[in-house]
């Protein structure tokens, strides 16, 4: 296809913003990547030769990863049938946490389903493998590619899991007036110092903009029965389908198959189907400030909420973790214990961007939900970023929403954009979470002038083995 003067199109790139465990592209006004808009617009002025388009995804919250990689697959079909992405185009995938699985389970999908058609609006068909072909390079952030242990914890705890959705669905549907007084009471009378004041804010922010008893203004109405009905569908979908959580332990469970649950022969299976054509990958690994210390090279004791002493130190902070919110201590200590070993076959660190964590890198290193080393992809380069879960997707201050989205009324629909949710400590800085995203835009858009050990940055860093081993493993 040929433009009106006679030239054929540019090639555009298409940077796919794949979401994690609870994914959404919005709730409301709240995005799950952060300020991304915004990054790539600064980018696009300093290097305006490519023809970059953002997509943010909307996928299922905590549904299996097959049924999540299969919605991936009918959103990309879509795009390309309706003309929005052309066969000669760039497609880049960016999955966060849960959202790289998705990507893995997409590629082999593609490749099992090359020589059929994938029907998309009200029968309209696009080719596997030509969708397959679009899909260049892949970026990996904080991705559980062997499991998490926290997953395992949650697991095992299904009966306490399907009460606390059952009470957020009852929460949204019930007297949200009555619940907002009581959170804002709680804030005041500082009881936020034993839990996450960025969470009640966030929980505060979503109840006003889901209320339409707080204006009558028409819009602000639509908008308030608009938020309330994707809250209540959000919920539904977490009561109904929880599979993600059996895909995301470190040993399998069963269930449909997970790339996390992948044996050595499957792994290198799947690795061949990345070589032809080639995909280039690029992962970020996260890894927290340690709320806790345990003996290195051994494996930490798996949590246990009934011991009081462990109770306590989570609750009270002290000694390394007296800058951290109960929040991150208590999902750090839960990731830290568990059945997750060293991965076999595991990629190695090439560099370390912004500060540099305390070395050696131990198992029970985590980002608040993953286990670091399960992040370590075989493939291309891993870069290591001291940041916790949500800091690398722009959840890591509390930013006010812009005042020119607020509709006027008694009470303005969403004071916040983006919270601090897990409050880590040392503290992610905006000038890291700029330098990985521009990072990733060259990546995506302008490989070849993808040079980053040009910049100084390569540092080595040692990973800790099992004290009965007779080898370190030293990232080259």
């Amino acid at each position: 296809m040929r433009n009106r003067n006679g030239s054929a199109p540019s090639k555009r790139c298409h940077i796919v913003l794949v979401p994690g465990f609870g994914g959404f592209d919005a709730l409301g006004r709240v995005n799950y990547y952060a300020g991304i808009t915004g990054l790539l617009q600064q980018w696009t002025a300093a290097y305006p030769q490519p023809d970059v388009v953002l997509h943010y995804f909307d996928n299922l919250p905590t549904a299996a990863v097959i049924t999540r990689a299969q919605r991936l697959r009918q959103y990309l079909a879509k795009r390309m049938a309706r003309g929005e992405i052309r066969s000669q185009d760039v497609i880049v995938l960016v999955g966060h946490s849960t959202g790289g699985l998705d990507i893995r389970q997409l590629i082999c999908d593609l490749h099992d389903r090359k020589n059929e058609e994938i029907l998309v609006d009200g029968g309209l068909p696009v080719e596997a493998e030509t969708l397959r072909r679009c899909i260049k390079r892949v970026v990996f952030l904080s991705v559980p590619h062997w499991g998490t242990n926290i997953a395992e914890w949650v697991y095992n705890r299904a009966a306490l899991r399907k009460i606390v959705i059952a009470d957020l669905r009852a929460a949204f549907a019930g007297s949200q007036v009555w619940l907002l007084d009581r959170i804002e009471a709680g804030v005041a009378g500082n009881t936020a110092a034993l839990t996450d004041a960025d969470v009640l804010l966030a929980l505060r922010d979503a109840l006003t903009e889901a209320n339409d008893d707080w204006s009558s203004d028409p819009s602000r109405i639509a908008d308030a029965l608009e938020a309330a009905s994707e809250l209540e569908l959000y919920f539904r979908q977490m009561g109904r389908d929880f599979h993600v959580i059996d895909d995301l332990t470190p040993e399998a469970h069963p269930n449909e198959p997970s790339p996390a649950h992948f044996g050595p022969d499957q792994r290198a299976d799947e690795l061949k189907l990345w070589a032809k054509p080639l995909i280039r990958t690029l992962s970020y690994a996260t890894v927290g400030g340690r709320a806790f210390q345990f003996d290195s090279g051994s494996p930490a004791p798996p949590f246990n909420l009934t011991n009081p002493f462990e109770d306590l130190g989570v609750v009270r902070a002290c000694g390394t973790s007296r800058d951290t919110d109960i929040s991150y201590r208590l999902c750090y200590r839960a990731c830290a214990g568990g059945p997750l070993t060293l991965p076999k076959g595991a990629g190695r660190i090439s560099r370390v961007l912004g500060p540099r964590p305390p070395e050696p890198l131990e198992l029970w290193d985590n980002d608040g939900i993953v286990n670091t080393v399960s992040m370590l992809w075989p493939l291309d380069e891993n870069v290591l970023v001291q940041a916790d879960h949500l800091d690398i997707v722009g959840h890591f201050r509390l930013a006010p929403a812009p005042k020119a989205s607020q509709p006027a009324g008694p009470e303005p629909p969403r004071v916040y954009q983006s919270y601090d949710t897990l409050r880590s400590s040392p503290k992610f800085k905006a000038t890291t979470f700029e330098a990985v995203w521009n990072e990733i835009f060259c990546f995506a858009a302008m490989p070849n002038a993808y040079h980053p050990n040009a910049t100084g940055l390569h540092r080595p860093m040692a990973v800790a083995v099992a004290a009965d081993a007779e080898q370190q493993l030293v990232d080259r």
